[in-house]
């Protein structure tokens, strides 16, 4: 990489479903380009109560007029996922020659034909795949093998026609290079240094009040309602646990009417609103145990979840799914597994940390040590890397 003050600024448009405010490996890059003084302009969804076009830490953001949609709907997500290609296509059109590289963030695959017009104008377009498109439908809706057809066709064809295809973990890279002869390159989805970083460990007494925390997308899968009913059984024997959620999604409604039935209005600490990655931090400086209890499905399958990498790299010890993705980085003595993630379970990894602090202290401190170099001051390194040969292959 070239030091800032010897290179010409690159010129980055990116394009996001997604509020770009709360989406920590967006903002991560964004704000990593401007920082080495590199100009970037976000094309994302609308953000209630945000102005259509603000400068957020120096990323020039434009919220286009099409709101999120998390449910079970296919033909609401083909919708969302249309809408808002089409305004971004537009946009893009207008704006011609404007940037030097064009990335596109997943999910769809296909919003980097957004950026046609640049591609004919020989501008790189770089597609950086957080999620297939086709595990969150396999996950979501069964019976739709035209659907299906369609979107993994959709999937190939994008790789084909971006330049380079970016991935958040090595093992989800192996799964792409299977599917496309198109580069791919691995950019860990890894917490950023600026927020998350070691904490002085937070211990408990046995007997006394212990914080599950989770943070991030709320659906079904994630399992908080079994969490919930663990938490339930929990109580016989350690009434003082609690738990807190932050985030939002589809699943907050049953979340909120399983508490509700189950008694735990008081223990359970629900989201009321979305808050940014910077307020994110101070918030989870009040638990004591991280809480993963999604289960398996096709999208679910293969994930490295980011929040899991958050709590490593603070010293929080976690409790969390098995699947293989998470084995291959977290050994059996850095996180406590569940396997699966029932409530009978998670009740009984609950009271194991309740009861031995020590040990979760010790799990903690083994977690820190897998993140050695796997936070976003290293791994921007590898994304540098990926925009600067894109700006060489626009400019030479």
């Amino acid at each position: 990489m070239v030091e800032a003050t010897q290179r010409r600024p690159v010129r980055v448009g990116m394009l996001v479903i997604s509020e770009y405010e709360s989406d920590a490996r967006v903002r991560r890059q964004a704000e990593a380009l401007v920082e080495r003084g590199d100009e970037v302009t976000v094309l994302a969804l609308h953000s209630p109560g945000r102005p259509e076009v603000e400068m957020i830490d120096g990323v020039k953001v434009v919220h286009l007029p099409t709101q999120k949609y998390r449910g079970e709907s296919s033909m609401s997500y083909i919708k969302l996922y249309g809408g808002f290609a089409a305004r971004a296509a537009a946009r893009m059109v207008r704006w011609g020659r404007k940037f030097d590289v064009v990335q596109a963030h997943s999910m769809p695959e296909a919003l980097v034909f957004s950026a046609t017009w640049q591609r004919a104008l020989r501008v790189p377009v770089v597609l950086d795949v957080h999620d297939l498109t086709s595990e969150l439908f396999s996950s979501k809706f069964e019976n739709k093998n035209a659907l299906m057809a369609a979107v993994r066709f959709s999937e190939r064809a994008s790789f084909k026609f971006a330049n380079e295809v970016l991935s958040p973990h090595e093992k989800y890279a192996e799964m792409l290079r299977s599917m496309t002869s198109t580069r791919v390159t691995t950019v860990m989805n890894c917490p950023d240094d600026r927020h998350f970083q070691a904490r002085p460990w937070k211990g408990w007494e046995p007997g006394g009040e212990v914080v599950f925390g989770y943070h991030g997308l709320i659906a079904p899968r994630h399992g908080l309602v079994q969490v919930a009913e663990a938490l339930k059984m929990v109580h016989a024997e350690a009434p003082a646990a609690k738990m807190r959620v932050w985030g939002s999604g589809d699943g907050i409604t049953p979340l909120r009417e399983r508490v509700t039935e189950l008694d735990l209005s008081d223990a359970v600490q629900l989201p009321t609103k979305l808050l940014p990655i910077n307020e994110m931090t101070r918030e989870l400086d009040k638990i004591h145990v991280g809480i993963l209890a999604s289960q398996l499905d096709p999208w679910t399958a293969n994930v490295l979840p980011n929040k899991l990498m958050e709590y490593a790299v603070m010293g929080i010890p976690v409790i969390t799914f098995r699947n293989p993705t998470i084995e291959h980085y977290f050994p059996d003595d850095a996180v406590t597994f569940v396997d699966p993630a029932s409530p009978e379970n998670l009740r009984e990894a609950m009271l194991r940390l309740i009861r031995e602090p020590e040990k979760a202290r010790i799990q903690a401190e083994r977690a820190r040590e897998v993140m050695t170099g796997r936070t976003w001051r290293y791994q921007r390194e590898h994304y540098y890397d990926v925009i600067d040969r894109m700006a060489a292959l626009r400019r030479g």
